[in-house]
């Protein structure tokens, strides 16, 4: 972990900033998988005491980004195949219910919100700011989960985002094969099927995409241990 990657921030929300800068950090893929975070250094970047920190670790836990070690602390979630496997199928069936309850209440306004986050993701792609298109790609699909009207499918959708957008950003920035451009090129092809209010185009599209999706993002974890191996 960079000897100063957290900033000294102010005491007001301190908890909720404390959370905020620490998912980001990891979600970002600023600190890597398998990476030890370390209580005390983090407490003393962010100019803080450790009981905040500890419960920031203990919430990050729950959400699946971190695992603490008995006798060695805590360190950041590193994804086997099986783990990978089970993160994109999850989100591809989560997100064709999405489209089953959604496509029929969706109307002109919401195309337009959807043909809106493309073009800010096609700028982001111009811009090279793969951070900002990870968040846009994951914000597509968001919306698409909140106009579905199911609280109980939206909440599961939210358990795995932090996940599975931390193994985005690791796809944007290790895969040297990864071709950006298929993010809005899929989101269009999603957008024409949710125009012609068909939901199993959708459906289909969603399958397809989540194989190729997990299949990148199990070659960039590869890449990244054999990187690793190489420096050693």
């Amino acid at each position: 972990m960079d000897s100063q990657l957290f900033m000294k921030i102010e005491p007001h929300s301190m908890e909720n900033e404390i959370l905020y800068r620490m998912r980001e950090a990891i979600v970002s893929g600023k600190i890597e998988p398998g990476a030890h975070l370390n209580e005390t250094d983090i407490a003393k970047q962010m100019a803080v005491s450790r009981i905040p920190v500890r419960e920031s670790l203990r919430k990050l836990e729950q959400e699946g980004l971190i695992v603490r070690l008995p006798n060695k602390g805590c360190f950041v979630i590193t994804f086997s195949e099986q783990d990978i496997n089970e993160v994109f199928s999850l989100r591809a069936s989560l997100e064709s219910m999405a489209y089953q309850w959604a496509i029929p209440k969706m109307g002109t306004q919401d195309v337009q919100k959807l043909k809106d986050l493309i073009e800010q993701q096609e700028q982001a792609i111009r811009n090279e700011d793969y951070d900002e298109l990870a968040r846009l790609d994951m914000h597509f699909h968001e919306y698409i989960c909140i106009k579905a009207n199911h609280s109980r499918l939206l909440k599961a959708w939210y358990e795995q985002h932090a996940q599975c957008q931390m193994l985005l950003n690791l796809r944007f920035r290790h895969l040297a094969e990864y071709t950006p451009e298929t993010v809005p090129i899929d989101h269009h092809r999603i957008l024409k099927a949710i125009e012609n209010n068909d939901p199993q185009i959708a459906i289909d599209l969603t399958y397809e995409i989540s194989e190729r999706v997990s299949k990148d993002c199990n070659e960039t974890l590869k890449s990244i241990q054999a990187a690793r191996t190489a420096a050693q």
